[in-house]
């Protein structure tokens, strides 16, 4: 049997093959890629720990702090102010006394300490603030409505007209029209006394008030004729019934009143001047309706009375 010839081609292993040993070789391309995902890991990180921070935060503020009404919200902007009065005083006048701060919110205003300043004003009577939401304030003022005036002297010697209301108060005129006080009458007879922030309230003004309101309404000219009212001779009482009031009129010197049945006298003083010549007639000087039933009348230059039933 023939033998086998031996292969020519060398023998192979894999064991031959020759092996890389240590790490591959990193590439430019492959560096930029780790690091944009690093970038990108850091990033998401950070937003992830940022939105749980901010949302700790969040839910921390809402648990800890104080719940508040949702009228403040709207209260914040600009106040609207309606303003009214039954008075002189106009709205402007009103508004600037009262010294609001600028773009204040309606929750921020001080109601008491606006009513108080408005009140130091001594013809304001009475004023009430309130809100009125969303954003209204509302300010209604009471003022004092004069009956009489008065001239008095200053400390400093100079003359000033002050005015009275039916309850005795008196006040400093602002803004009343000069064509109403011409026509109210002075007052007289009666003691004024100063206080630091004006003046006492004259007692016994309620009962004059009434005999010049009476007339007023139902006797207009007479009432137009009358330049003062005297309380000298109005025994100050209680009851206001004993003495009597004194008015000089633009033709009759002196008037003399009970303090009460004003209108029954009235309707007799109407009678004894509609007689002679009308309200303003000069040539009675006198006139006492005092006693009521017995009106007597004094003539000028001849005293003989008249007695009117």
């Amino acid at each position: 049997m023939p033998r086998k010839k031996k292969s020519l081609l060398p023998k192979t292993s894999w064991k031959r093959i020759p092996q890389k040993a240590g790490k591959q070789a990193i590439t430019r391309e492959s560096k930029i890629v780790k690091m944009r995902r690093l970038l990108r890991f850091t990033a998401i990180s950070l937003g992830t720990g940022s939105t749980v921070l901010g949302l700790s935060l969040l839910g921390y503020y809402f648990i800890n702090t104080p719940k508040t009404p949702a009228t403040n919200t709207t209260a914040a902007s600009f106040v609207h102010l309606e303003i009214q009065t039954d008075g002189v005083l106009p709205a402007p006048w009103i508004e600037f006394r009262m010294a609001l701060e600028e773009n204040l919110g309606l929750m921020q205003i001080d109601m008491s300490g606006v009513k108080a300043i408005l009140e130091t004003y001594p013809q304001i009577k009475a004023a009430s603030v309130e809100r009125k939401f969303p954003k209204t304030l509302c300010v209604r003022v009471q003022e004092r409505f004069p009956v009489f005036r008065m001239k008095v002297k200053e400390a400093s010697g100079e003359s000033v007209v002050l005015l009275v209301d039916e309850e005795g108060f008196v006040f400093k005129n602002i803004r009343y029209p000069d064509r109403l006080i011409n026509r109210l009458p002075y007052l007289a007879g009666v003691d004024l006394h100063r206080t630091v922030d004006g003046y006492v309230p004259i007692q016994g003004v309620a009962c004059l008030a009434e005999l010049f309101h009476v007339a007023r309404t139902n006797f207009p000219d007479l009432a137009r004729e009358w330049r003062v009212v005297y309380a000298d001779q109005l025994i100050m009482a209680k009851s206001f019934t004993k003495g009597y009031i004194r008015v000089r009129s633009r033709g009759v010197k002196e008037i003399l009143f009970s303090p009460k049945n004003f209108e029954k006298q009235l309707e007799k003083l109407q009678y004894i001047l509609d007689s002679h010549g009308g309200p303003s007639v000069s040539y009675i000087t006198r006139v006492n309706l005092s006693l009521l039933d017995q009106p007597t009348v004094e003539f000028a230059n001849n005293f003989h009375p008249d007695t009117y039933h």
